[in-house]
């Protein structure tokens, strides 16, 4: 019988999806900077790496169905009381991805109590690596708090949430720790000083009674060097504590591995796999782990005095509005209809004039109606279409030239390196082969303005873009926008998704030409939905226009001079914090459409001619790329 209802076995259906999987997949590739590391999913309660693989249990315990754990859990860490079980499926997920990820760049592999000369016999073997995951687990979180931005808030979930869902009661701590006995067997000793040790490294906020009388004099013992070797930077040097321990507690290490009461100590660390020494193959991986001082642990200072860390609510609120959006997606794919995601105006740091707006953002069912008309347009424009890619190709796999600053030695001294305390005036010549991570977003203007001509090149362009894009294996997703004239209404359909179905792409044919366009608030959606959609480096927004914004909405006018200025302000933000935006201005007529972007966009490219439009697009990526 499953441990899963119905409901609870179809949300993790969805939930642990290719895409999710592929997703963890290439978070912890990013953060460890290990191209070949693979994420699996399972249904075990445990998480664990050998150094190469991750396995992750989104699952865990079921605290996605906890509905207490979790409200004790957001109350704890002083988060809102909002967290569905989809968002906690994914803060689990990524919790355990990032521990495991730690335990890749720092943890040593095989782990060393393998190959140390104490372990003659399974249980002592057993015992070594029990200590020394106490050690490591809590040196990783340490490392994660103190050098690694926004991973905080993932760690303290999986450590919080971990003691709500398997311990909820109170008394549960104490009655654990109670009084072993006047004649206790060396076994129940020795998981007791684990136990109690483990909780006070890696639950500092637990209140533990004082030692029973019995393990008192061996905790004494043992607790400074559980806390040195907890923050010690080098993997070896914390083995070497992890050895100190040993010895300490030899003297009650049973002959027999079943006398070992362990599921209370897994329960702490979740789960003692990771740096197993059982998990050693005859061609184990190998790695010395990276070392690393650290600055805090994950609750306290190095001291073990309480400290507040960094203020994760604004974090969690994000985290939970990307889920939501998310979760809604996933729902309609998994019901392969479209779909449509209601976001507030106030949600995305617009001007105050938006903030009761309400943003549609449309995912439509891809037409395949559309088909013929699409192929019509691929067969009348193939030849040029090849001719990018021809283009592209040899682009793209020539070697561009840069320069490596801050060299010891080199081709030649840069002047603005002299002040250089190490020494690194020089620079040298390289040569870059690879392709420059870019992601592109296009957005057509919508609005009644680009009917007809204009309507039809922004067509057959985004047709000729997307064809070009995917043979280049370059990310683009193509975005069509407008506001509705006399609704608080904000329309982004997006038409082809990034890493969106391949049918998609005949929703290009729907483009249309209606009502307004409120870019301001457009380009603060456009600049979040390319980071929750995209981790390439460089972010390109190419934005195809006719002229200016204009909406009203409630009796409230969205007009120049206020729509200029309120979107040359978001395109200036949005530029500071690192995302391209290029303005094409579709002009013809002797119209002001490139002037009037110009007051806008510090970047305008002038195409009055709409044959060159495809053209136009393809150099400005061409450029972005760096060829």
């Amino acid at each position: 019988m499953s441990k899963f209802t119905h409901e609870e076995e179809a949300l993790l259906k969805l939930f642990q999806s290719e895409q999710n999987r592929r997703g963890e997949e290439e978070f912890a590739r990013i953060f460890t900077e290990h191209d070949n590391v693979r994420v699996a999913f399972i249904n075990e309660d445990r998480a664990f790496t050998d150094g190469r693989n991750i396995v992750v249990d989104p699952a865990e315990d079921k605290l996605f169905s906890d509905s207490e754990a979790i409200e004790n859990t957001l109350d704890f860490l002083h988060l809102p009381q909002k967290c569905s079980s989809w968002d906690a499926l994914k803060l689990t997920t990524r919790s355990q991805d990032i521990h495991e990820c730690l335990h890749i760049i720092y943890t040593k592999f095989p782990n060393p109590a393998f190959h140390d000369e104490r372990c003659t016999t399974k249980t002592r073997l057993i015992t070594l690596a029990d200590i020394g995951n106490i050690i490591e687990d809590t040196y990783i979180e340490a490392v994660g708090a103190s050098l690694y931005d926004n991973v905080e808030m993932y760690l303290k979930w999986g450590r919080v949430s971990r003691m709500f869902v398997k311990f909820p009661s109170e008394g549960t701590t104490s009655s654990r720790f109670r009084d072993v006995g006047v004649d206790p067997d060396s076994a129940a000793k020795l998981m007791y000083i684990q136990n109690y040790m483990a909780t006070e490294l890696l639950y500092p906020f637990i209140k533990l009674p004082e030692p029973t009388a019995e393990c008192e004099e061996y905790i004494q013992k043992v607790r400074p060097l559980y806390h040195k070797g907890a923050v010690a930077a080098s993997p070896m040097e914390r083995h070497k504590y992890s050895c100190m321990i040993f010895d300490e507690l030899e003297e009650l290490i049973p002959d027999s591995e079943e006398l070992l009461e362990r599921d209370y100590l897994t329960g702490l660390l979740g789960g003692a796999e990771t740096h197993s020494p059982f998990r050693c193959s005859a061609k184990p991986f190998v790695s010395e782990g990276k070392e690393q001082a650290v600055t805090r642990r994950l609750f306290t200072d190095l001291d073990g005095e309480p400290i507040g860390g960094k203020d994760i609510s604004e974090q969690f609120a994000s985290f939970v509005f990307d889920s939501d959006c998310e979760y809604k997606l996933v729902i309609a794919e998994a019901n392969t209809e479209g779909t449509v995601v209601f976001i507030s105006g106030s949600d995305l740091g617009a001007a105050a004039m938006h903030s009761g707006i309400t943003i549609y953002e449309n995912h439509p069912k891809p037409n395949k109606n559309f088909s013929k008309a699409y192929s019509n347009i691929l067969k009348k424009y193939g030849t040029t279409i090849n001719t990018y890619n021809s283009r592209f190709d040899r682009l793209l796999k020539a070697d561009r030239e840069y320069y490596e600053e801050k060299q010891l030695f080199g081709n030649g001294i840069s002047s603005k390196n002299m002040g250089d305390v190490k020494k690194r005036y020089w620079y040298r010549k390289a040569m870059d082969t690879g392709v420059p991570e870019l992601a592109v977003l296009l957005m057509i203007d919508g609005s009644g303005s680009m009917n007809g001509e204009r309507r039809g090149a922004a067509m057959t362009s985004s047709v000729i873009l997307h064809e070009v894009l995917k043979k280049q294996g370059i990310e683009h997703a193509i975005v069509e926008h407008r506001a509705i004239f006399g609704e608080p209404e904000v329309d982004h359909n997006i038409l082809v998704d990034l890493g969106g179905r391949d049918a998609e792409k005949y929703n290009l044919m729907a483009l249309d030409a209606d009502n307004g366009t409120r870019e301001g608030l457009s380009l603060f959606w456009a600049e979040r939905y390319l980071a929750r959609k995209s981790s390439a480096e460089n972010k390109l927004m190419i934005v195809i226009s006719d002229g200016e914004p204009a909406h009203e909405a409630d009796g409230i006018p969205y007009y120049p001079p206020v729509s200029i200025m309120d979107t040359r302000n978001a395109a200036n933000k949005i530029i500071r914090r690192g995302t391209k935006i290029i303005a094409i201005a579709l002009g013809g007529n002797g119209d002001s459409c490139y002037d009037e972007l110009k007051q806008i966009y510090p970047e305008v490219i002038d195409c009055t001619d709409l044959k060159s439009l495809t053209g136009q697009l393809l150099k400005v990526i061409s450029r972005e790329l760096g060829r």
